[in-house]
């Protein structure tokens, strides 16, 4: 195993650092499959990008995610979570540039194991995020970034208790610094 991170820890030194972006997000909306309503706010930082090609870029970030709900119990859990986010780019530059972007299987710590009536097993989860986005040109740069997107917590099934606790609606806005 030692040797395994080893080589990860070289590849990823190896890289160019080309990311540095900071994100603040907040959002919500109804939980599916329930009658609790999930508000969110929380801070993104993505610390790696790999250039696998223009159109295709996989970002490497942390998270901090507050989850709130209005529920009668449980009412809070906060999420620590690590990303990989696969940006993917149109043909066209335009005022700002346009993506779609995925977040999965992002490893996460959530506080407490239970947000109003949707339970996991444990303390273990993963982060998924889903959207569209745009880099918006400031200052002659693709300086700033507005996202849009639908955030989600489970265990994926790796646990018996694996209600997923989601927030339909997010917007993450950020710059590079």
């Amino acid at each position: 195993m030692k040797w395994v991170l080893a080589v990860v820890s070289t590849i990823l030194l190896a890289q160019p650092v080309i990311a540095d972006e900071l994100l603040v997000s907040f959002g919500g909306g109804p939980q599916p499959d329930s009658s609790q309503n999930n508000k969110t706010y929380g801070i993104d930082y993505s610390f790696k990008t790999f250039e696998k090609s223009y159109r295709q870029h996989i970002d490497i970030g942390v998270s901090y995610t507050e989850l709130t709900t209005d529920a009668d119990e449980n009412k809070r859990i906060r999420a620590f979570s690590i990303y990989p986010q696969l940006n993917l780019y149109p043909r066209q530059r335009s005022w700002g540039q346009p993506y779609f972007f995925v977040r999965a299987l992002g490893p996460s710590y959530i506080s407490r194991n239970q947000l109003g009536n949707r339970r996991q097993d444990n303390n273990f989860s993963f982060q998924a995020q889903v959207g569209y986005a745009a880099r918006i040109n400031w200052r002659g740069k693709e300086d700033l970034v507005l996202m849009v997107s639908w955030k989600h917590f489970s265990n994926a099934n790796l646990f018996s208790d694996n209600d997923g606790i989601d927030v339909p609606f997010v917007i993450n806005l950020g710059m590079k610094i």
